[in-house]
């Protein structure tokens, strides 16, 4: 690959990050009051997300951040599901050797299942931080990759 090549890969590779993290910004929409009296349980919206979405009916900075907690929460649950149901269902056989003797010694997930699964599960963790960082900087910003999959709408 020449310098040119390096250089208009990582540009798009920019680019691409920039598209997908440049999301709605509807932090004007709530009070400065409300958003520093819920922050804690905004937070909370991304951890244990059922918790405010079922509790906080007062505060329309909590239902915001409990609405999108929400969504990434069945993400989630959709990808916990996936991931034990293929690492379950892919197997190939492990074979195993002691003194020039070869058996059979199990069956294992192969890498290219498990790999795939580990960073989407990474990926959601970073969408959760993403959300707790906007809560704390008190942003009432989309989340990324979520803002497109709305199972739970405002």
């Amino acid at each position: 690959m020449t310098k040119n090549e390096e250089k208009t890969f990582v540009d798009n590779a920019k680019d691409t990050v920039t598209k997908i993290m440049d999301t709605n910004d509807s932090t004007k929409n709530f009070t400065k009051k409300d958003i520093e009296d819920n922050k804690g349980m905004a937070v909370l919206s991304y951890i244990l997300a059922p918790i405010p979405y079922f509790t906080s009916n007062k505060s329309k900075w909590v239902k915001y951040h409990a609405v999108q907690g929400m969504n990434l929460f069945f993400v989630a649950i959709i990808y916990g599901i996936l991931s034990l149901i293929l690492t379950s269902v892919i197997k190939v056989t492990k074979t195993c050797e002691i003194w020039g003797i070869s058996y059979e010694c199990g069956k294992i997930t192969p890498w290219w299942v498990i790999w795939p699964l580990n960073i989407i599960g990474i990926l959601i963790l970073v969408i959760a931080v993403i959300g707790i960082l906007n809560v704390i900087n008190g942003k009432a910003k989309e989340l990324p990759i979520i803002n497109k999959i709305k199972i739970i709408k405002n």
